[in-house]
């Protein structure tokens, strides 16, 4: 065992070196689609959509434009916040290879996993056109991963990882903040001795919570810096309920048809496995259905793609951090395939037509191609 043990962790070592190149791939590939919607004049269309003449309750959006206009002096507006999600997507890319390696993934797996998800057209509209629902299915990723090994080891890191992500939920603003107190009880409920001692559930609320309190304070004492009453503050919060008749069928009709991912998610679920994690599944699954009912329900104004979106991200964040069988990720991997050609294939259905007319002819920037 000793023998073994150093040549296992010179392995793992060089298996995740690649997450770097890995990542780089996705951002060229990302660069140049962004680069032939600018060559074809498309780029900005989306300006008129951009939170920065709202406040809707995302921080990470006013951050993000915040960063874009620091680049103004080189860049316009739309093409900086462009490169700045590229960059977001490219970190995500590296380290979900370097997850997926990590869980037995073969490079070449891992690599057409992370080209599938990039490839997928709504995946690729939220990030080339920056849409605000980006940002909110980068949140979903990251979650997953710390909410499995909460599940699954359940010691002091795992909490504080677990912790510390739920303030992304809160920064992306009110649809994902209302999951909040239901994810904080996870943290004593998963635990026999807090669900028997009120002490020690009362404490892990806390521990739980911490995070997401540190930022609402710093928040509040932002704003009234800037002269923001709290009221204005708190209205997206507030107003989340609201009231809309739009239809659910579309929506979760377009989730299943553009991400059957799904289905290797659920039949990991039914097939017996001493590694099967029943509820960060669950919530892999039913975040995306969530988001689906609460944009149809109470008009949040998002895209009818982004359930798909963010099954498309869950499921990455699933995979990143769970070790399946070898058939099983040939499955995932020719559902990710189906998926991608569905996106492109019902593209008229959900894809503004500005951007699709940008995708061809082939311009990067002034210089075309063809």
């Amino acid at each position: 065992m000793s023998a073994v043990a150093p040549f296992r962790l010179a392995n793992s070592g060089y298996r995740t070196k690649l997450a770097l190149p890995a990542g780089l791939l996705v951002a060229i590939f990302l660069l140049i689609i962004s680069g032939n919607l600018a060559g074809n004049g498309v780029l900005g269309f989306t300006l008129n959509q951009s939170v920065f003449l709202n406040w809707n309750g995302s921080v990470l959006q006013l951050l993000t434009g915040w960063m874009a206009s620091g680049l103004s002096p080189m860049l316009d507006l739309q093409t900086g916040l462009v490169l700045i999600y590229v960059m977001l997507a490219t970190l995500a890319a590296a380290m979900s290879y370097r997850l997926l390696r990590g869980n037995d993934w073969p490079a070449w797996q891992a690599l057409l996993v992370l080209g599938l998800i990039a490839g997928q057209g709504m995946m690729l509209l939220s990030i080339t056109a920056a849409t605000p629902e980006f940002l909110l299915v980068l949140a979903l990723g990251i979650l997953i991963p710390t909410c499995r090994r909460l599940e699954a080891i359940g010691d002091v890191q795992a909490i504080i990882n677990y912790a510390l992500t739920l303030p992304l939920l809160l920064l992306a603003g009110p649809a994902l903040a209302l999951l909040l107190p239901l994810l904080i009880l996870m943290v004593p409920l998963r635990e026999e001795e807090a669900r028997q001692k009120p002490s020690v559930f009362a404490a892990m609320i806390i521990v739980a919570a911490i995070p997401v309190l540190i930022i609402m304070a710093g928040l509040a004492a932002m704003a009234a810096r800037a002269g923001v009453d709290l009221q204005t503050m708190a209205a997206p919060f507030l107003e989340v309920f609201g009231s809309s008749s739009e239809p659910l069928i579309p929506s979760l009709l377009l989730l299943v048809l553009t991400a059957p991912v799904t289905l290797g998610l659920t039949l990991h679920l039914f097939v017996p496995d001493r590694r099967r994690k029943v509820l960060t599944t669950l919530f892999a699954l039913l975040a995306p259905v969530y988001l689906a009912i609460g944009n149809t329900l109470f008009g949040w104004g998002f895209s009818a793609w982004l359930p798909a979106a963010a099954m498309l991200a869950t499921s990455l964040g699933w995979l990143s951090a769970t070790r399946v069988r070898s058939w099983l990720r040939l499955v995932v991997l020719a559902l990710l395939g189906t998926g991608l050609v569905s996106s492109w294939a019902l593209a008229w259905s959900w894809a503004a037509p500005a951007w699709q007319d940008g995708l061809l002819p082939i311009r990067l920037f002034s210089y075309q191609f063809g």
